[in-house]
């Protein structure tokens, strides 16, 4: 059994970053707060935990609830991006579900997260009820996915129509693509949202590429922080649905840690009001930034299919249901 001796909680807002400490062996609680460290969390994280514990080894787990995935998508600051998809369905990102403001105006408002140039086609295709009408070719896909790295692209999404219904022609150009691309930042449509509904399985894992090398990167900074200071404890990642994953599954999907941040403080509301013989709150997490409610009932948080972050960027994963509104502080702020 490991002596170390405390489980801590980080989580990280837009303006301070909150740390909670549990000593095991006591039963003492402690806590500390710090200034976010703006272009790298992972400064205000250690300042954070370092202002209660001196020696990171008696950390035996560290839970984390980030905004880094969220930040990026509100400020369209994630990794430039390609998707190779099926011939004639080069658009699916930009045409959504018909929900623009003005349905027969000649100028829409919404801007994908990857633009037109970066989204090529092969000619493939999988019949509705998972007939393989049309092979891909496995060279065709490695040249487009040459032509997305010389354009500077850093990660790729392969998305094919009707893939959910049979997955081979995607995994044969995933595999492809995976034999030229010079980083791990490749994502499959279906390993991601393996199901109908072509416009969200595109969207979802075309913001998983999208995220996945600032959430990799920031999550290679933040271990070798906690390495640097002889912390073996376990890193526990909040997701959107309020659990947790470990830090492998976050650089492989972070668009699960779309809501870290305001889900972990929906969990730990209802735990504090099940304690205080409550199954019915409302739950506000008043941030430097922002104003998070949700709805506890009959014990239990409420679980959303899919969710719209900003105008138009759609994820379909399971998600705490969560309205954000400005605060005040860095919200005037940044604009």
């Amino acid at each position: 059994m490991s002596t170390a001796t405390y489980i801590v909680g980080v989580d990280v807002g837009g303006t301070f970053t909150d740390v909670f400490f549990l000593d095991r062996m006591s039963g003492e609680v402690q806590t500390a707060k710090v200034p976010s460290s703006h272009g790298d969390q992972s400064k205000g994280f250690i300042e954070g935990i370092a202002q209660q514990v001196s020696a990171f080894a008696d950390i035996s787990t560290v839970v984390h609830g980030t905004t880094v995935g969220t930040n990026a998508l509100l400020e369209r600051k994630g990794a430039r991006t390609g998707i190779i998809t099926t011939e004639g369905f080069r658009d699916v990102l930009e045409m959504r579900r018909r929900d623009r403001p003005t349905t027969w105006g000649l100028k829409g408002q919404f801007e994908p997260v990857v633009p037109r140039t970066d989204r090529v086609e092969v000619a493939e295709r999988v019949l509705a009820d998972g007939t393989v009408l049309a092979e891909v070719d496995a060279e065709d896909v490695k040249q487009r996915a040459s032509q997305l790295l010389q354009a500077g692209c850093q990660s790729v999404c392969v998305f094919f129509i009707n893939a959910y219904a049979n997955t081979a022609n995607e995994q044969i150009a995933v595999e492809a693509v995976r034999s030229v691309w010079p980083n791990g930042y490749v994502t499959a449509a279906t390993e991601i949202l393996p199901e109908i509904r072509e416009f969200e399985r595109c969207s979802t894992a075309t913001l998983n590429a999208y995220l996945q090398p600032v959430v990799a990167r920031y999550l290679d900074r933040l271990e070798t922080a906690l390495d640097d200071r002889k912390c073996a404890g376990e890193i526990l990642i909040v997701q959107s649905n309020g659990g947790v994953m470990g830090v492998k599954m976050a650089k492989n999907l972070p668009v699960r840690t779309a809501l870290s941040g305001p889900a972990a403080g929906v969990i730990a509301a209802q735990a504090i009001a099940a304690a205080a013989g409550f199954d019915n709150v409302i739950t506000c997490d008043m941030g430097g930034t922002s104003f998070d409610v949700s709805l506890v009932a009959g014990g239990a948080s409420s679980l959303a299919a899919q969710t719209q972050i900003d105008f138009g960027l759609v994820v379909r994963t399971p998600m705490i249901e969560i309205t954000t509104i400005g605060a005040g502080g860095g919200s005037i702020a940044r604009i």
